[in-house]
This record gives C-alpha cells, structure tokens and sequence, in this order.
C-alpha cells in the first residue's frame, strides 16, 4: 500500500500551473513604463518598460538602451512603438538620427520638427554650437568641441591626428574662445588652421613650416564645406528648435549609400544634438540614433559615442542606438585588445540590450560581448518576428512585441516590395 494521502491527478494549463508553481516564472519589471507587448517568461504578462522609471527603481545604473538584430526581424517597429507611446503618453522629448528617412510618418503623427539635411541644402546645424546651456567651465566647451573636431577629421583622414595637429587644433579652439567667439564654425577652425599663429601653439620650427606641417586640416574640413557635404555644416546654426514641442527628427537619408558621408554626417549630427538636449531641468530626454553602426566602425568614433553616453545622467537623456548585428559593437581598429576595452565600456553604459533574431555566426559574439547564458544565446537564431530577448542589467525577458491598429503604418518598412 502507498502511504500519505492520495489525490486525483489534476491538468491545467501552464498559465494557470503558474500561479500554483510561483517560482516558475519570472519576476518581471513591474508596470511603470510603457506598455510594449507580453512576456512569455512570466506567463504571458503585460511587458512595460522606460530607461527613467528603471533607472528610479535602481533596476538600472545609467538609461541607455540598445537594439539589435537582423534586417526585418521587427526592431525599428519595436523601436517606433516605443518612442511613439513614450513620446505621446509619458510626454518624453525625442531626437532622432535618422539616416534613411523611417521616421517621416512617426513624425508627422507626433508632431515632430523634421530637419532634412542634404548637400546644397537650405538647412544646416553648426556641429560646434555650444548649445542653449553651454558648460559655465569654458576650458570643458573648447575640450569638447576639440575632441569632436578630432573625431571628425580623424574620420576624414582614414587615421589619427599627428601631436602637432592635435596641439594646433586644440590651440586654434582656445584661440577662437579669447577672441570672443564662442560659436564658431567649420570655417572659422578651418582659416584659423591654414595660417596658425604663435599664440595658438609653443613651436622651435617657424610659422611657415608648422602651417606645412597640419596643412591635411584644412583639406579635410573643405569635405565638409565646399565638396561633397558643403551645405550641410559650413555655417551657423539656421534652424529653429521648438522646445515647447515633443522634439525633432533630422533627416539623413541624402548620404545614406555613402558610407563614409553617413559616419561623417552622424559624427557631427551627433554633436550637435548632445549640445542641444545638454540641459539640465524640463522634460526627460530620449536620444535615438539609428544605423548606429556607422559610429562603430572604427575605435575613433565608438570613443566619441561612448563620451556621449557617459553625460545621459547628467542631463536627463537615455540614448537608444539601433544596430543589426552584435559585432557591429567590434570597432575595427588595428588593435583587438584597444578595440575590446572601447565595446566593453560602451556596453557597460548600455545595461539595456533589446536582442531581435541574430544569425547562428553572431551567437558566439553575443554570449562574449553581452555575457548571456548558454541558453539565452542559443534562443537568439530560433528568435521569430517580432520577439526580442530583453536585457535589463541582470534580469531577461522574452517579449512578444504588440504593435497597434493605428501603429501599423507607422512601422511599416516593407511598403516598396509589398507593393502590388
């Protein structure tokens, strides 16, 4: 005879199991945020999420956010969605980078500035604008704006800047402020640098031979302004920022098939917006930057977006960048272990990781770089449309994303090859 007290067996379904069996599920991050679909961790409960109210509950210890996956998996309606419901129900201010032109419709619905940004264009933006709330510590604006304009013609130049170009531009940016410009131009740097002068930097050799000597910097700013991006950087500042209103969307869709022009034109978009939203005090900030692999590719620019993401607490801003693969994250610089410790400090200030279908080649990369389970990577190639593995610091989350009736257009990418 069987001892103890014998019971009927019993079936349900694994929803209901759940509640008898509480620690088969997880916990969840609650209900502060915005809704964003079901989690099929927890049984099918609602999934909401925002950086700010994760980063109050100290779920979080910066806000940044990063999407990845492969073309057409569901992460730019996932991104859309929510910048929509965070924008339109939590009143959050939003700029966009927007390289291929996605985020027209979003803007439209939302009510969004849109800045169209082309070569030879009437709309241009100043890179070097301190902004509306310029640091009180002049010595940090003139680091700043050196440290941009060294990405920036790094970029150019296919190699890092020599000591003395170096020195003569972080000279000629002191210079410009002592004389009272503290908004100065491409232009201004670029004239400035054609014929420096001996208040700009310490030299044994005469004036003649240092001019020779960073000669490469005035050629690299003419890229930006009288070649193949004039327009676009080459003056002051001429548009108009509402920051009564939910926020703006720059368009960049003109160099998109250009890959050097788009890293080029994101470097300096870049600049521009963190000077823009660097205010502190009014509505919280979301910063989204999209194809943000153009600013991977090398060890020069992650650095520069890394110095970036490091000011979001500051000022109120979580930073959204959207890549496809994982090894996007691998800047591709001469030296591995320089090029590692650049990824690792920008994921260490990314503790939100949106994770949408990789193929089986990417896996490897991920569990390295994002420190996922075995099991976690392995779901990432059987991941199906519109599913994402949520990181949030140390907790994870399969979420089923929901994207509503009025939200479809929105999201739509697909619209030119389902034309019929």
């Amino acid at each position: 005879m069987r001892s103890g007290i014998a019971l009927p067996r019993h079936r349900a379904t694994t929803a209901h199991l759940c509640s008898a069996y509480p620690f088969a599920a997880e916990l969840g991050l609650g209900t502060h945020g915005v809704y964003l679909g079901s989690n099929l961790l927890t049984g099918g409960g609602g999934f909401a999420f925002d950086p700010f109210e994760a980063y109050t509950a100290g779920i979080v210890t910066n806000p940044n956010m990063l999407i990845a996956g492969e073309p057409g998996v569901g992460k730019s309606a996932t991104a859309k969605t929510f910048i929509h419901r965070s924008v339109g129900v939590f009143g959050r201010w939003v700029a966009i980078a927007d390289p291929k032109g996605e985020y027209l419709l979003l803007a439209e619905s939302l009510g969004l500035t849109v800045i169209k940004l082309h070569p030879g264009g009437s709309c241009r933006i100043n890179p070097l604008d301190p902004g509306p709330n310029p640091p009180s510590d002049a010595a940090e604006r003139v680091r700043r704006q050196a440290d941009m304009l060294g990405t920036l013609l790094g970029t150019v130049l296919h190699r890092d800047l020599t000591p003395v170009e170096d020195a003569v531009l972080g000279g000629a940016m002191q210079h410009l402020d002592r004389a009272g410009i503290t908004a100065p131009t491409l232009a201004d740097v670029a004239a400035i640098t054609v014929a420096p002068t001996a208040d700009m930097v310490p030299t044994s050799v005469g004036l003649d031979d240092l001019a020779r000597s960073v000669e490469a910097i005035p050629y690299a700013l003419g890229k930006l302004l009288d070649r193949s991006l004039r327009g676009m950087f080459d003056g002051p500042t001429n548009v108009a920022i509402d920051w009564n209103g939910p926020g703006l969307v720059i368009d960049l869709s003109a160099v998109h098939h250009d890959s050097e022009a788009l890293t080029l034109v994101l470097v300096a978009t870049t600049a521009w917006l963190q000077n823009l939203i660097a205010t502190p005090g009014g509505p919280r900030r979301l910063q989204v930057l999209d194809e943000a692999w153009a600013l991977l590719g090398t060890e020069r620019t992650s650095k520069y977006l890394q110095a970036c993401w490091k000011l979001s607490r500051s000022y109120g801003v979580a930073n959204l960048a959207i890549v496809h693969r994982l090894s996007d994250l691998r800047s591709q610089s001469d030296d591995g272990t320089s090029a590692s410790k650049v990824s690792m400090g920008l994921l260490a200030d990314t503790q939100t990781r949106v994770l949408f279908r990789q193929s089986t080649d990417q896996v490897a990369e991920a569990g390295a770089l994002l420190g996922l389970t075995s099991t976690e990577a392995q779901l990432l190639p059987r991941l199906v449309k519109g599913r994402a593995l949520w990181k949030v610091a140390g907790r994870s989350a399969v979420v089923a994303h929901t994207i509503a009736a009025h939200e479809r257009e929105l999201c739509d990418t697909d619209a030119a090859m389902s034309q019929r």
